[in-house]
């Protein structure tokens, strides 16, 4: 990383990640694995890019990070390789607790675009990735 470039900030779900690449996006959080969930819990965070994800016995979750800068970031780890522990059926990450989660590619199209001083309207840099689905036509359809 050269001295121009900022530091990376972790995402939420739903927030545009500003490189392109492969990512994990978690959501439908809960604070505690036996809450009594009333409605769809709170978004989590993008973690990436990454050059793979892995999920082994739904036990493990593990995760190799495309640099360093970007594990700090977004798993306060010096390594690579990350593993998140699954309980219960839900990704546990910092305290919390994610019944669902999703791998998603971001092309340099759908990278978050630059802010702008000059619309009225400003761009919105927000996107649902699991909703994408719903965008794309199904060939196996007529």
């Amino acid at each position: 990383m050269n001295p121009t470039e900022s530091t990376p900030q972790r995402l939420q779900y739903g927030e545009r990640p500003t490189y392109p690449g492969m990512y994990l996006g978690l959501f439908h959080g809960r604070n505690n694995r036996k809450e009594n969930m009333d409605d769809w819990g709170f978004a989590g965070p993008v973690l990436g890019p990454l050059i793979y994800c892995h999920t082994t016995y739904m036990a493990h979750v593990h995760l190799y990070f495309v640099n360093s800068q970007d594990a700090r970031a977004c798993c306060n780890s010096g390594h690579l390789a990350v593993n998140l522990e699954v309980v219960e059926d839900m990704i546990h990450f910092e305290g919390a607790y994610y019944g669902d989660w999703t791998v998603f590619y971001v092309s340099p199209e759908e990278c978050r675009r630059p802010d702008d001083a000059f619309r009225k309207k400003p761009r919105i840099n927000m996107h649902q990735w699991h909703d994408y689905l719903k965008s794309v036509p199904n060939p196996d359809e007529p």
